[in-house]
């Protein structure tokens, strides 16, 4: 069974400024996306094709004595109205 991966980063390389309001800002290219299982025990790296290649998957290996800890941030959730039946309706 292959293990699900999800992108977790994008990859970008820095090529080239442009001023926005009297102020440098950098341009960047998308050249891939970082993928991990779903507990960071395993880590891809999905680099986008080029002229001359098709897409390639680089894995990446934790150096000895480090390892990632995935987690996810809280997602707001709606805020949920409590209802409280009046005496009338309650059915017993």
């Amino acid at each position: 069974m292959a293990t699900a991966f999800q992108k977790i980063a994008t990859l970008k390389v820095k090529n080239g400024t442009y001023k926005k309001d009297g102020v440098e800002k950098n341009l960047y290219h998308e050249v891939g996306v970082l993928l991990s299982s779903p507990h960071g025990s395993q880590l891809l790296i999905k680099m986008h094709a080029t002229a001359g290649t098709e897409p390639k998957l680089v894995s990446v290996y934790f150096d000895e004595g480090k390892k990632m800890q995935l987690v996810e941030e809280p997602k707001e959730e709606a805020p949920v109205e409590d209802v409280v039946p009046s005496d009338d309706e309650i059915p017993f």
